[in-house]
């Protein structure tokens, strides 16, 4: 009887011996579904790749791409999405963004000495094109900035040219992108899109600042301009796009404001060919989920795709706009906005003509400054086709705006007649 129960004792000690890599997979994919597709790769493999290492050998090759060739900036998590299935192949195991942006990314770059042009998540910011005013998103500084807008005045600066001041869309800005993520910031900058569309920019880390939702509530009523959220394909991004043009326990809006969404949808997703990613969800029930969603614009072929695993691993499917690469981006962007018709600021004739005459005055000024003549502007008319002229002249130059466009045809044309 005694070796009968020693022997149980010692099947029971090599079963338990044998099945230690087997429990502590099964406990590891209970608390992370997503990672039963690398179930084979841990239970067969001899020897761990750790991330550290299997950062190292892809590490290059993820930049270069994320960043065409080094010629765009790209974001540590536009990194992190080109390097991470290789990552993960080599491990066998699932890799955590923060991990990645936060720990192997500059942990490289330190230790390689590499200068490569990356970026990261700042605080909510708010730009205007053309003229460099930047301000955080704040109530204080939101709020300034409202009551400075103002109407474009022609700056008589006595023996120098003439030029244009405006605070606000009027005559600067067609529209308000709004992306819920700061990593762009300098891609955006460097493709210099709000000056060859004529928008705003604004961008804040996750949802919507309160601050923002007012600067929206405020610009986009009263100038009649449409804010442009662009935005993850995921529950929190359907929540951000519908959040800043709409009324939360936290802010209520005082106007219906216009809003063009940009995406990403899941026909973006396909037209891109992007990969998706699993979000665990560890509480919440799926028909709330699924409220929510239609609540917040998303429809019921985007809820399919969405809700696919979730009965099998309680996770949801999502794609993040940092799944393409900078050139990618640039060249989504640059395509939504042309559908939706967004081009150059050409103000009425009367403001135009004004401008016009007020720069060739300046012109004018700076050649006779030199022999201290009286300037007589008398007689002197803008070109009646005026409009035809500019449109022309922001056609072979995109980058500027209009006001620059007149000063550039005074410089070239000498005046008008």
């Amino acid at each position: 009887m005694a070796k009968n129960k020693n022997l149980a004792t010692d099947i029971i000690d090599v079963v338990r011996e044998g099945t230690k890599r087997w429990t502590r997979t099964i406990k590891a994919e209970e608390r992370s579904p997503s990672s039963r597709s690398y179930r084979s790769v841990r239970m067969t493999r001899e020897k761990t790749t750790g991330f550290k290492e299997a950062a190292a050998e892809f590490m290059e090759q993820a930049y270069l791409k994320a960043s065409d060739n080094g010629k765009l900036p790209a974001n540590a998590r536009q990194i992190m999405y080109a390097a991470r299935p290789h990552i993960q192949a080599a491990t066998g195991r699932p890799l955590d963004a923060p991990y990645f942006t936060q720990t192997l990314l500059p942990d490289f770059m330190r230790e390689h000495d590499v200068d490569w042009d990356v970026v990261y998540d700042a605080r909510g910011h708010f730009n205007e094109p053309h003229n460099g005013r930047r301000f955080g998103l704040g109530h204080l500084e939101v709020r300034q900035y409202i009551e400075s807008l103002r109407e474009p005045s022609i700056i008589d600066t006595g023996f120098s040219q003439a030029s244009v001041k405006t605070i606000g869309p009027s005559g600067n800005y067609n529209g308000v992108l709004f992306i819920e993520k700061e990593g762009f910031d300098e891609l955006i900058k460097q493709t210099k899109i709000p000056e060859r569309f004529d928008l705003a920019y604004m961008s804040t880390k996750g949802m919507s600042v309160t601050a923002a939702r007012e600067l929206a509530d405020n610009i986009c009523h009263d100038y009649d301009i449409p804010l442009l959220p662009l935005h993850d394909f995921d529950k929190t991004g359907f929540s951000i796009k519908a959040t800043v043009s709409r009324d939360t326990r936290r802010y209520e809006f005082k106007n219906k404001i216009r809003t063009i969404d940009l995406g990403l949808t899941l026909a973006d997703v396909k037209a891109e060919a992007l990969a998706f990613e699993h979000q665990f969800h560890a509480k919440g029930d799926k028909s709330m989920f699924i409220e929510n969603l239609r609540k917040n614009g998303a429809t019921e072929e985007e809820i399919d795709f969405m809700f696919q695993d979730f009965d099998r691993l309680r996770s949801t499917r999502r794609v993040e706009l940092n799944a393409m690469t900078s050139p990618q981006f640039i060249a989504f962007l640059e395509r939504k906005l042309r559908e939706h018709g967004f081009t150059k600021i050409i103000p009425e004739q009367d403001l135009l003509a004004e401008t016009y005459v007020a720069m060739e005055r300046g012109r004018r000024l700076e050649i006779e400054a030199k022999k201290i003549e009286k300037i007589n502007m008398k007689g002197f008319k803008a070109p009646g086709n005026l409009n035809r002229l500019v449109a022309e002249e922001l056609k072979k130059n995109p980058g500027i705006r209009w006001d620059a466009a007149i000063q550039a045809l005074v410089r070239r044309k000498g005046g008008g007649r």
